[in-house]
């Protein structure tokens, strides 16, 4: 594994307490680095809306956050996907794992699929750091080549962070994927112009 000399900050934001957030890359995955003042030399770790956090202190250099890091967040993750395998929901993870194997040519897999009634602005998100997967409750009693749509979708964001256009292709293996959109599409659209009931009207 190379030492990463120079991280490349972005999103750069000034907290309170005069802390600067930002957005860096530590092994191809983004991390959220809270650099403090106060902070003399410890370094610690979390999970901020599921985005790996680490507070360091403001004068540490890049060389020595990463090498720090590395070990934290690999205990990060390993206690997530223990507690992924005991949260997820057997009959939607088992129709993501169907649906990465023949859709996908098993290039994904997640280590959890559940309903989520939080996700009331998402149709589903991923956190690709964990291979976790949250579905909105807003979905049941939908067709199932809809939810399955869905979930490839989120599967995709397990190989690729955005929406470009190998994103794209990639999702467009799932035959009804436009189909499934278009869909989603009609149900917001209609949502808008009935009650004030809020729906998704986007993914992750």
């Amino acid at each position: 594994m190379n030492t990463i000399s120079t991280l490349v900050r972005e999103n750069i934001q000034q907290l309170s307490g005069g802390r600067i957030a930002s957005v860096v890359e530590i092994d191809g995955e983004p991390i959220r680095l809270i650099a403090s003042s106060r902070r003399r030399k410890t370094i610690s770790a979390s999970v901020r809306d599921g985005m790996i956090q680490l507070s360091v202190p403001m004068n540490m250099r890049d060389a020595e956050i990463v090498s720090s890091a590395r070990s934290l967040i690999a205990k990060i993750k390993a206690r997530q996907r223990r507690s992924n395998r005991f949260q997820s929901n057997p009959e939607l993870f088992e129709r993501a794992v169907h649906l990465a194997r023949v859709w996908l040519k098993a290039e994904v897999r997640p280590t959890s699929v559940v309903w989520s009634d939080r996700q009331t602005t998402l149709w589903g998100s991923c956190t690709a750091t964990t291979g976790a997967i949250r579905i909105s409750t807003m979905l049941r009693g939908m067709p199932q080549w809809v939810i399955d749509g869905v979930l490839v979708h989120e599967l995709a964001h397990l190989k690729y962070a955005g929406h470009g256009q190998e994103f794209q292709d990639f999702t467009r293996r799932y035959p009804r994927m436009a189909e499934a959109d278009a869909f989603l599409d009609g149900v917001a659209f209609a949502q808008r112009r009935g009650d004030d009931t809020p729906f998704p009207n986007a993914y992750d």
